[in-house]
Formats: structure tokens, sequence, C-alpha cells
């Protein structure tokens, strides 16, 4: 029974999701409690200002993948590859230049410290999901327990700083890009780029990469804001309940991932709909466990001074629900090549989202932040489950009903080696 569930994909994601979410609660717990409220806050700054600019200067490129590996198999994981790391040279330059420019500013610093490796490793690790997706799923839950041992002897040895997580988190990015190369057989030659091959691509992946960067802002903007307009002690209590929120899509998660693989070969309108069900059931669940338990957990795990992040993270959870339609329907809409609804959804939710900071902030500070993050998630989500259904002529009972063939769906699920 364990060789089946390991053997299949679905299944190894799940237990990669649960075994990164136990992980990366140590992780989180260990990090929050060695850096306190306010740094909580500067570092939850910086690592959202870097998966700003990493969307932003990684021009869309693994987000094309699938399309373009879809498309034209032979040899593109090779070109992908030596343009990825010819980006890393321009960015390591890059990166050195402005952080001498910036040295008035350690937060930007760290910024410049942080972003080649990052593009690199996300990049890298999203074409992987792609090609190889037992191997990215291996090597998250590496990742997930080096991060969790290296925050524990922060927590017991070092004194607060900002400086020690983020060459923790360069040092990780830059063992998992080498672990990629050894293990897919693949020599990066970086002067070898493709440049007829890669404007193509480019010319393809300038949607997604604004795309992408509106995902990201939908994430990072009540952040950004309350770094400006609100409290530091705010910022840090906002920083952990959206930290806990991630916790709420384990499963829709994982079964992103390996959904984002197999569309990219053949698509199947039923498993679709299928995951859409348990991803929601599954988050609808963990939602009502936190309301009873959530208060008592947050003091356990981070500390009194943290309590407060209850509340804000109650508002948020509303919002998850259709976050799932959002992260499921997505891969499949990029995966066929419908770009341009993906993004003015998007972009919609995420002028609403500014709009909606600026107006509650003031007023309602870090409880304003997630409201306008709720009613962003909301519109983003639904507005894709109903082009969805549009398009693929779905009827509501469908979606909200387990028949006898989703049941053998699963069943065939666990078989399938």
């Amino acid at each position: 029974m364990i060789s089946k569930l390991l053997s299949n994909d679905y299944s190894l994601s799940l237990i990669n999701k649960i075994y990164s979410m136990l992980l990366g609660l140590l992780s989180s717990i260990f990090l929050t409690r060695y850096l306190g409220v306010v740094y909580k806050g500067d570092y939850a700054y910086i690592t959202q200002l870097v998966a700003v600019l990493t969307i932003v200067f990684g021009l869309g490129l693994n987000q094309s993948y699938s399309f373009f590996r879809r498309k034209k198999p032979n040899g593109t994981f090779e070109k992908y590859v030596n343009f990825y790391f010819s980006q890393l040279i321009i960015h390591t330059l890059l990166a050195i230049i402005l952080g001498f420019l910036l040295s008035n500013s350690l937060l930007f610093i760290y910024v410049c410290i942080l972003l080649p490796f990052s593009v690199l490793k996300q990049q890298m690790a999203s074409t992987v999901t792609i090609e190889n997706i037992r191997l990215g799923i291996k090597l998250q839950m590496f990742n997930a327990s080096v991060r969790m041992f290296s925050f524990l002897i922060l927590f017991l040895f070092a004194e607060s700083s900002l400086l020690l997580p983020v060459l923790i988190t360069v040092g990780i990015n830059i063992i998992s890009v080498f672990i990629y190369i050894y293990f897919l057989r693949v020599i990066p030659r970086p002067l070898n780029t493709n440049f007829t091959f890669m404007k193509e691509v480019i010319k393809f992946s300038w949607l997604p990469m604004l795309t992408s960067l509106l995902i990201t802002f939908n994430y990072s903007i009540d952040i950004f804001f309350l770094k400006s307009m609100g409290t530091q002690i705010e910022l840090g209590l906002y920083a952990t309940a959206a930290g806990i929120i991630n916790y709420f899509w384990l499963i829709p998660d994982s079964f992103k991932e390996v959904l984002a693989s197999r569309v990219a070969r053949k698509y199947s309108t039923k498993s679709t709909i299928l995951t859409i069900k348990i991803s929601v059931f599954s988050v609808f669940m963990v939602i009502l466990a936190f309301i009873f338990f959530g208060k008592f957990a947050i003091e356990l795990m981070y500390g009194s001074e943290f309590v407060n992040s209850y509340k804000v993270t109650i508002i948020l959870s509303f919002g998850a629900i259709s976050m799932v339609f959002y992260k499921m329907i997505g891969v499949v809409l990029l995966a066929e090549g419908k770009r341009w609804i993906y993004f003015i959804v998007l972009l919609i939710s995420v002028i609403l989202n500014i709009i909606a900071n600026i107006l509650t902030i003031p007023t309602l500070g870090m409880y304003g932040a997630a409201i306008s993050s709720v009613a962003s998630y909301s519109i983003c989500g639904i507005s894709f489950l109903a082009y969805y259904m549009w398009d693929k002529k779905i009827k509501i009972k469908e979606l909200i009903s387990i028949t006898v063939s989703d049941i053998k769906l699963i069943g065939n699920a666990l078989k399938r080696r």
C-alpha cells in the first residue's frame, strides 16, 4: 500500500505537502520567535519584494515552458536552461551594482543578495515540475528539512538579525539549483543560448510575466501598503497571519503541481473538476478547525505577542476557498494558451485590491488590508470559475456533487503507478 502511494504522483505530491507543511510550520515557529514582531514584518517586506522582482527579472520564461514543451518537446528543456544561466550572470552583475548604489538601505541590500539565485531557483523549480515532477517533489522535501534545521539553530543559538535568514535562503537556493542540474543530467551553456528561439519565447512570455507579477502583487500589495501606511507591529502580525493562510492551501497546492504537469501533456475536464471538489472541501475543513483552535495554536507556536493575528487570519480565510478556483483553473487556462482572460481578471483584482488598501488601511489598519485581500481573492476566483464553467459547458451540480464516477476516478488514481 505504501509503495503504491509513493509511486503515484498525486499521492507523493500530497505526502510532500503534508511533510513540507509540518516542517514549514516548525520553520515558521523558529523563525518568528527568533525575529520577533518588528523583524518579522521587515523580513516579510524583504521576501515579498524579492518575490515581485523575481517575476520581473525572470521575464516569465518559466510560465511559458509548459506551452513550448507541448509545442516543441525536443531540446526545449536544454534551451531554457541555457537562457536561465545567461540571465544569472546578468542578474548577479546587476545586483552587485545596485548593492553599491543602495548601500544606505540595509533592507534593499538584502534584496540584492537574494535576487539572482531566487530568480534561477524559481525558474528551474517550475520547469522541473513539468519535466520531472518527482524530482521536484523530493527536492522540496529536502529544502523543507534544511530550512527547518537551519532556523532551529538560529532560534537556539543566534541573536535576532535579518542577515542570517537571508544567507540561509540564498544557500538553499544555490544547493537546489545544483541538485536540479545533477539529477537531470544537463550542463548549462549560457554562451550557447539560442537567441532566435528565445525571441519567440519572450514574445510569448511577456504576458505570462505580467500575469505572474499581478499574482504576486495580489499576495504582496497589502504588505507593501502596511509597510508605508501602517505600524511595524501591524506589519509583523499581518505577515504572521498571511503565513498561516498558506497552510490552508496544502491540498490545493499539491494537486495544482501535478495538474500543471499533466495538462502540459493531456487534459481531462473530469479530473480537473474532481480536483476542485476535493480542494474546496479540504480548505473548508481547515478553516473550520482554525476557527475553534486557531487562537490557542497561535499562542502556543508563536507566543502571546502574536495572538492578535488570529482575527486577521480568520478574515483572510474567507478568501481561501475562492483562491482554489484560481489555482486550479489558472493552470488549465495557461496550458491552453488562454492568456488574456487570465491576465484581465487578475488585473481587475489587483486594481481593486490597491484601491481597497488605500481606502481601508488608514482607518482599519491590518484589518483593512485583510478585507481588501479577501475582496480581491473572491473576485479573482469566482471570475475564473464562471469563465471555466462557460467555456467547458459545466453545470453547477457537476461542481457541488460527488458522483460514482468521481469515486471510481479517485480509486483509479490511487491504483495507477
